[in-house]
């Protein structure tokens, strides 16, 4: 559900704070959709030098229902850990990121990807899968993987 950070429980928890849900055919693959979410909403540029990451306490879900009964049919759950690099420092960066390894990126984040169906059944899609860093304002945060 999204909230866009006015509802007031949430507001205690904006990690966990979806925005917005995106869903539309692929440009380039029309027999497959694409499926945008966001999280984490009001973030300013100049929110460093620490940037909201996702949670590692928070199960990230996108329900889908291709059933129109407001059920979901299939489910994609993501995880997220966060890896320290520094522990003598609290910064997210400490110079430019260029890669996903980059040496400068100080807390770097992994998820897991699990695809669940409506009769209980679970696949892993994807494990210890890397997160791009943030954009700290400068355009969007995306994880790409694409699906088996």
């Amino acid at each position: 559900m999204s909230s866009h950070r006015e509802a007031p429980e949430i507001s205690k928890d904006p990690v966990a704070d979806s925005t917005d849900v995106y869903a539309f055919v692929s440009p380039d693959r029309p027999d497959f959709v694409t499926l945008i979410a966001n999280y984490v909403p009001l973030e300013e540029p100049a929110a460093g030098p620490n940037f909201y990451e996702f949670g590692d306490d928070v199960r990230y879900e996108i329900h889908i229902s291709n059933r129109r009964d407001a059920e979901a049919d299939i489910t994609y759950a993501f995880r997220f850990r966060t890896r320290v690099r520094n522990d003598d420092t609290f910064l997210y960066n400490t110079g430019p990121i260029t890669s996903l390894d980059d040496a400068d990126f100080n807390r770097r984040q992994f998820y897991t990807v699990v695809r669940k169906e409506r009769n209980g059944s679970e696949r892993l899609l994807g494990r210890d899968l890397a997160s791009p860093p943030a954009t700290s304002g400068h355009g969007p945060r995306r994880i790409t993987r694409p699906w088996p």
